[in-house]
């Protein structure tokens, strides 16, 4: 039994193949256009053999790997752009520093999260960092919406409950919608995507959260925190560099606008009837 993998998603252009015959596994591997590697493992009888082969296929498989037959061409690797290219190396360091993605929320620590993404980012680069900050920039920018002004307003502003309905009062800081913007962004890609089509699936069931604690001011700072570990009496030099780069991408200005004026008081139940109901009972308690 011969099988042929690719993986050419985002950043990815390898290949996989595996063989495997009686109780002897053949394994090469390396980047699509190069002999690459190739490991052999003999295992006690066919059984074993079969069954490992067949879950390293599992394991490739959801790991983003698709099959090609022996005899198709190679697909050629689809070039990334360079703000595709920044797009993935930021969610790579927000989700890899990350170890709590997938634990209750009490377990998740905002604090250790940016200290473990300050280290992660240490490790690379002056140019690796700026595109980092040039991209915090732009997704808070992109974050800058009525409808996550009105997601704030429902986690973290008094309300009132008479008769069933909730009142919220609808006073947002400057400075602190900037720090739960930051909150959101620390919860990955897919909750990004997902929070901006609709701010309801916050309560979709598929994520975790400590309510009481909304912000994140922390990652404001991390890629110059990241270059200071390795350079001395240098303050603030990645985020004065991508000021300089790219002054449009400011997302504290005074130039900004939102689609529409943010909703309060019982406005917020009729637009958005789950997400209100569920944090009401929850900030009730």
């Amino acid at each position: 039994m011969k099988r042929n993998f690719i993986n050419q998603k985002e950043l990815s252009d390898k290949f996989w193949n595996i063989e495997y015959s009686g109780n002897v596994q053949t394994l090469s591997f390396g980047k699509t256009g190069t002999k690459g590697r190739e490991t052999v493992k003999e295992y006690a009888d066919e059984k074993d053999c079969v069954k490992e082969s067949e879950k390293l296929i599992a394991q490739k498989i959801k790991k983003g790997y698709t099959e090609i037959h022996e005899n198709d061409e190679i697909p050629q690797k689809i070039e990334l752009s360079d703000k595709e290219k920044a797009d993935i190396y930021f969610w790579e360091a927000i989700e890899k520093s990350n170890k709590y993605k997938k634990a209750h929320w009490s377990e998740y620590d905002i604090d250790e999260h940016i200290e473990n993404l300050t280290d992660y980012l240490s490790k690379f680069g002056k140019d690796r960092m700026i595109l980092f900050e040039k991209t915090l920039q732009e997704k808070l920018s992109e974050l800058y919406t009525a409808e996550i002004a009105e997601l704030s307003i429902i986690l973290e502003c008094d309300f009132k409950k008479g008769n069933g309905v909730y009142v919220f009062d609808d006073y947002l800081s400057d400075d602190g919608f900037i720090y739960f913007r930051c909150w959101l962004l620390l919860k990955g890609k897919e909750f990004f995507e997902e929070i901006k089509a609709d701010i309801q699936s916050f309560v979709s069931g598929k994520y975790s959260f400590d309510i009481a604690d909304c912000w994140a001011e922390g990652l404001l700072y991390v890629a110059d925190e990241a270059y200071a570990q390795n350079h001395d009496d240098e303050e603030s030099i990645i985020k004065d560099t991508v000021y300089e780069l790219y002054p449009e991408n400011d997302y504290d200005g005074m130039e900004r606008s939102m689609n529409r004026e943010p909703k309060g008081g019982a406005d917020l139940q009729t637009m958005y009837p789950k997400l209100v109901e569920e944090i009401g009972q929850l900030r009730s308690k």
